[in-house]
């Protein structure tokens, strides 16, 4: 299947090119430059295509190691943001600013270009400027998160442009600007894109909503309460369409799994009418055009380290079958690494490879087999280059596609952006959190989620009498439910959970780990009950890691962006 869109930058000479009006430099007409470029709605779509790659494909799980739920396998980028432990020279935080900025860039050039195109009727051009208003909605999205408030950019600068110079602009006063945009020119987009199509991939009406919705639920607190009724808005209007729904085949302990791998992309599947916006790869579509990530194989690495590693926190923090809390539950069992998986949350063992996965291509386990049966049954520790490590003993399955996992960057799975589960838990939240959540209310969200894999139902009368915290199983759902797509560290931010980054990154219990492996984990020092220790470095400074510091090349560029976050001078 030919995909229409395929996330590369194309354009780039074109899009940074200026005008030059004298004669003498005008370019012959059968070339193409900006003079004579806006002529044909081809030429729009490319020049929207071409903002695209603002959306950070992979990176946005890459993301998640922000958080403490999964860590990357060595010290570097996110893993260094998440403990604390840089300053505001750390390279990561300029080419996140730079690289924000540079699509910002794009975004604006279309837009102040697309009407150019006055042969194209004006409802095409629109809509496609409407989508790259989603894309700039998401570059402030990450900037404000970031950074709080930042530089507000709405027009393409030159290096002339006074506008280089301007101190900072408050957060509130841009997610404003963004959200009224978005409420302006989102219903110029389709409302609902058919999976499995030639144009699914691209923007649509729910998409801009979510975005609205996301952009609403990460600032709103009981200071700015405004923003948990848009956000619950926005939300609705996407459940009110009629269009999306949770993707399930009757198959409770596939579906969720399946969601994220070659059985459900929605790219390919026109039964996934979950997927509201995914980053679509095609490495198998198209012999010229090459487009692949290697998150498949990162997670089950045959001969090396696992990228990604999940920590006992994120694990433990899956309810028991009776919706009790693992420890609380009389069904906790932690005797052995099989026992810990039982009883467990169904999308536990469809996120988390557990004892008896197959087909399982990560090589030798930690059972060390001569002959490898592709069987998964417990963790190795031996890095011998004959099977996957994971420092902490546990190993993603959530976005692994098996068949791609043997061979090196050849995975072309769908990277989900925005899909209807996340639509369900953000109403639900924004909801609570305007004392208007209601037991209907839990079933047409949290218990839609549930349903899909048999887990035991959310019952608002029954956590009470357990004495269970509500708004702390609203956050645990959206925990399990939204693991490895980049959600982790803004929720932590926006609940003022900081603390969680500075506690250390646990594993599997040193009793757990197969006798022929424990000679390997030795310099492993473990806690009172026995769990390794892969990280105890971490911080957490309140209220200084709320926001990044900002990039000391940018402060020096830009005095006036000064003074520096709270914390960090």
């Amino acid at each position: 299947m030919m995909r229409k869109i395929y996330y590369i930058s194309i354009l780039v000479g074109l899009l940074f090119a200026s005008c030059n009006d004298s004669f003498l430099d005008r370019p012959p007409l059968d070339e193409l430059t900006d003079a004579n470029y806006w002529q044909t709605e081809q030429h729009v779509i490319n020049a929207a295509n071409a903002c695209y790659p603002g959306f950070i494909g992979k990176d946005i799980v890459n993301m998640d190691c922000l958080g403490e739920d999964v860590i990357w396998y060595q010290d570097k980028s996110w893993r260094t943001i998440s403990s604390g432990n840089y300053g505001s020279s750390f390279g990561t935080l300029n080419s996140q600013w730079n690289s924000r900025y540079t699509a910002l860039y794009r975004c604006h050039y279309f837009l102040e270009n697309y009407n150019r195109a006055t042969t194209v009727p004006e409802d095409i051009r629109e809509r496609y400027a409407s989508e790259v208003k989603v894309i700039r909605a998401f570059q402030y999205w990450l900037l404000t998160s970031f950074w709080g408030d930042v530089p507000f950019i709405t027009k393409t600068l030159t290096v002339e442009s006074p506008e280089l110079y301007d101190p900072r602009t408050d957060k509130y006063t841009i997610i404003d600007w963004i959200l009224n945009d978005l409420e302006e020119s989102y219903h110029y987009l389709p409302e609902f894109i058919e999976p499995a199509s030639d144009e699914f991939g691209r923007i649509t009406q729910a998409a801009a909503l979510t975005m609205k919705a996301r952009l609403a639920l990460q600032v709103a607190d009981s200071e700015h309460p405004k923003y948990w009724e848009i956000a619950s808005d926005a939300a609705y209007r996407v459940m009110q369409m009629g269009k999306y729904e949770i993707y399930k085949t009757g198959n409770p302990s596939k579906d969720y799994e399946n969601l994220f791998n070659f059985t459900g992309r929605a790219s390919r599947v026109a039964a996934n009418k979950e997927t509201i916006l995914a980053y679509v790869y095609g490495y198998d579509d198209n012999a010229n055009t090459k487009v692949i990530h290697n998150l498949s194989r990162e997670c089950h690495v045959p001969d090396q380290q696992a990228r990604f590693m999940p920590s006992k926190a994120f694990c433990d923090s899956y309810l028991c079958i009776d919706g009790k809390p693992f420890g609380i539950s009389e069904l906790s069992d932690s005797s052995s690494y099989a026992a810990y998986f039982e009883n467990r949350d169904p999308r536990m063992k469809q996120t988390i490879l557990s004892p008896g996965y197959t087909p399982y291509y990560g090589g030798r386990d930690g059972r060390d087999l001569t002959e490898i049966d592709n069987v998964f049954m417990t963790p190795r520790f031996n890095n011998d280059k004959k099977g996957s490590v994971s420092g902490t003993g546990f190993y993603c399955v959530k976005y692994v596609e098996p068949t791609k996992v043997p061979v090196y960057n050849t995975d072309d799975n769908d990277i989900i952006l925005m899909r209807y589960a996340e639509v369900l838990l953000i109403y639900a939240e924004s909801m609570f959190e305007q004392g208007k959540l209601t037991q209907p209310i839990v079933d047409e969200t949290i218990n839609q989620l549930r349903k899909r894999v048999g887990m035991h139902e959310m019952n608002l009368v029954e956590l009470e009498q357990w004495g269970m915290d509500v708004r702390e199983e609203i956050h645990r759902e959206r925990r399990v439910e939204l693991f490895m797509e980049g959600f982790r560290w803004f929720d932590i931010v926006r609940w003022k959970e900081g603390w969680r980054l500075g506690a250390p990154i646990k594993g599997v219990n040193r009793s757990w780990v197969n006798e022929t492996q424990r000679s390997y984990i030795e310099s492993y020092r473990t806690d009172t009950y026995g769990y390794l220790i892969l990280d105890d470095s971490r911080q957490f400074v309140d209220p200084k890691n709320y926001l990044f510091c900002l990039p000391q090349e940018q402060m020096e560029r830009n005095p006036n962006l000064k003074p520096n976050n709270p914390g960090w001078d």
